[in-house]
């Protein structure tokens, strides 16, 4: 069954005017959590930080929500979650450089290396990594909706396996693999609107 997404629309606002509502901010943490861990990972710092970052962007986004201001006329959600996160990660390494300069190299080489990231850039990131995320959320979403055939068909097709050899591996016709194919295809593609519009919001 399809969770609702509906909510999403006002769920920014649900949690500034109710900083206490934890349901809402656990929804939050489900739905964008792995946007924001694939937004940092972007940033190419040692993959021993991406976790403890993910960790204090959410901690830092959870006390300090109520206060951001997001503007849907100047940006999509995603570009305004991005570089929040990126500023986030950014203020975090400045800390961490400041109070451990002589023990913690790493954190001013990682701060240096976050400054030059510039917003254009971060901007790419966003747009590239929300298409893969929605992309992956839309099919754990349909899957199951799928027949066994279509599923197996498509999940093979995305692996760029030839229609001859997935006909040879299901046991149906060239033809069946085709429209396999396109109904697995249609109903992705309809997922990817729905989600674009309801966690995109803007």
């Amino acid at each position: 069954m399809k969770k609702d997404y509906s909510t999403r629309l006002t769920l920014i606002q649900r949690i500034q005017t109710n900083h206490e509502d934890e349901h809402c901010w656990e929804d939050f943490v489900e739905t964008y959590k792995n946007y924001i861990y694939v937004i940092i990972r972007n940033f190419n710092l040692k993959n021993e930080l991406n976790e403890d970052l993910l960790q204090n962007v959410l901690l830092k986004l959870w006390k300090d929500l109520p206060k951001f201001e997001y503007r849907p006329n100047k940006c999509r959600f995603r570009t305004w979650l991005s570089l929040v996160t990126c500023n986030i990660v950014k203020d975090y390494l400045k800390s961490k450089a400041g109070n451990n300069a002589k023990k913690e190299v790493q954190y001013e080489e990682d701060f240096q290396s976050m400054s030059r990231v510039t917003e254009p850039e971060i901007e790419k990131i966003a747009e590239k990594e929300w298409k893969v995320f929605i992309a992956e959320k839309a099919y754990e979403n349909i899957k199951n909706e799928l027949s066994d055939k279509i599923r197996s068909v498509f999940e093979l097709a995305m692996q760029d396996i030839a229609d001859e050899e997935i006909e040879s591996r299901i046991g149906i016709a060239s033809s069946s693999v085709r429209v396999y194919k396109q109904r697995a295809r249609n109903a992705l593609i309809k997922e990817i609107t729905r989600l674009n519009k309801e966690l995109d919001c803007h």
